[in-house]
This record gives C-alpha cells, sequence and structure tokens, in this order.
C-alpha cells in the first residue's frame, strides 16, 4: 500500500513529501497518524537541520478528505467525542511543527487549502509556484471560518484585516496576491520549485550552526508567541552564551576571518 507521506534525505536536508496525488494530498486518517509521528520523531534527529514540505502530483494538500471511507470527521454522525479526539489530533499537529527543531520549508505547488493551508502556514517560509492557491475554506463547509490555527498564524504573517478577509469569505487567494500579502515570499516555476527550496535551505546551512539554527527557531517561537521584550532578551542571552562554547563558535571566527564557509561540525 502507497505511504501517504515520503521522506527523502539529503545530507542534512530532508525532503517531506506528501503522497496522496489522486486525493490532492487531502489528510485522511493514515496521513495524520503519518505526519504527527514525523514530526514526534524530528526531536531527536540531529542529522536533519532543515525540512522541505512539499506535495505529490499537482496539488499541495486540499485539506480533509471528505471523502475518506471510516473518516472519523462526520458532522452529525457518531459521538461528539469521536470527533473532538480527531479535531485535537490534527490541531496538534500544528504544535509539533511549531516544536519541530528544524525549520521547515513549504514548497507549495498546488492548491493548499483548509489543513493544507494550516501546514503551510504553520511552515517557517513559504515559496511557491505560479499555480499555488491558498484558502480558508472551513466557513463552506459549515463551520467556524478559523481552523487547525489559522486564526493564530495568518494575522502574524498578513494582518489582521488580509486574515479576516480570508477567514470571513473561504476566497481562494492566487500565487501573486498570496506574495503581494506576504503568504509566499517567492513565486517560481513549477521545475524550480524544489530547487528553489534547496537553495534557500542550502544557503541557511552554510552560515547557521547546528546548534545556532535550533536555538534561533526556538526563541522565534518564543518571540511570535507574544512574550515580553525582558523574556526574549533572557532568552538570546541564554543562546548566546550557549552557542559562544561550541566548536562551531570557535570554527565560525575564523571563517569569518578567513573570508569562506565555515566547515560545521555534525550536530
Amino acid at each position: 500500500m502507497q505511504s501517504p507521506t515520503d521522506f527523502e534525505q539529503r545530507g542534512p536536508i530532508g525532503i517531506l513529501t506528501l503522497n496522496r496525488p489522486e486525493r490532492l494530498n487531502a489528510i485522511d486518517n493514515e496521513m495524520l497518524k503519518s505526519l504527527r509521528a514525523f514530526f514526534d520523531a524530528r526531536k531527536r534527529d540531529f542529522a536533519t537541520r532543515i525540512i522541505v514540505v512539499t506535495g505529490a502530483g499537482r496539488g499541495f494538500c486540499a485539506g480533509l478528505d471528505l471523502k475518506a471511507e471510516n473518516d472519523a470527521w462526520q458532522p452529525g454522525v457518531g459521538p461528539v467525542a469521536n470527533l473532538m479526539t480527531f479535531q485535537e489530533d490534527i490541531a496538534e499537529l500544528m504544535v509539533k511543527m511549531r516544536d519541530c527543531p528544524q525549520p521547515i520549508i513549504a514548497a507549495v505547488n498546488g492548491p493548499a487549502t483548509g489543513g493544507g493551508l494550516s501546514i503551510a502556514i504553520a511552515s517557517d517560509m513559504r515559496i511557491g509556484t505560479e499555480n499555488a492557491r491558498f484558502a480558508c475554506s472551513y466557513l463552506n463547509l459549515g463551520l467556524g471560518g478559523a481552523d487547525v490555527g489559522s486564526s493564530y498564524f495568518l494575522p502574524k504573517l498578513v494582518g489582521a484585516a488580509n486574515a479576516a478577509d480570508m477567514l470571513y469569505s473561504g476566497r481562494i487567494v492566487d500565487a501573486a496576491e498570496a506574495k503581494a500579502m506576504g503568504l509566499l515570499t517567492r513565486i517560481v516555476g513549477h521545475d524550480e520549485l524544489l530547487p528553489a527550496a534547496l537553495a534557500i535551505a542550502d544557503g541557511i546551512l552554510r552560515k547557521a550552526s547546528p546548534l545556532g539554527l535550533r536555538l534561533t527557531k526556538q526563541v522565534l517561537n518564543e518571540t511570535v508567541n507574544g512574550i515580553p521584550l525582558e523574556t526574549a532578551l533572557k532568552l538570546e542571552n541564554r543562546n548566546q552564551a550557549l552557542a559562544a562554547q561550541t566548536a562551531d563558535a570557535a570554527e565560525a571566527r575564523r571563517a569569518w576571518f578567513e573570508k569562506r564557509d565555515p566547515q560545521w561540525r555534525d550536530a
């Protein structure tokens, strides 16, 4: 049976592919289990330093698969407790993505709607093709317009007014508009998408030590969550004091004076 996700290791870069192309990579129970297990495993994965997430075929992720057999999410059918359990499981995926110590680059190759939008906006960076499409489609299913972290991530990325527009309407936002509002940082051709994501990852890996990169995502998470300035400064001070004691810090200093890229030790 085809796995709902595929993971390819390219040195320190991991490529996670949502792998249900016949359903535009919509999320069913098996994919959700696979994604939760994947991000749990990254917490102690020191070999993987950056993750690129993309979709197989012509879509990134079409959100919840409403046609999936034996799906736990069936409005009006079965105990409310079953629905709540599934809702909590898919929502917790966003927490696992943010707790994942590796920066995540979303390479959006097509529609990213509903839960697929949430996976994209829970990532650290987003690039896309001209076929990238985004929609908060929850409202169109008779549900609340905000789901799976969208009310948390969207205003921080695109501002409150743009977030309200998307959440209240459920309308489709194309790649050009997404870039204009800050949802995408770059639009590239289809064949250039993965190479562009890998180039971004390579650029980060050349300049960031393994520990420094993990500490940076950690403190960025906390500041985005809205901690006071004093707390952010304390975390930054701790990170700098820790990182400054490593062999990588000494190597970075030598490389800077010698005008070359640092040669990082294994994480």
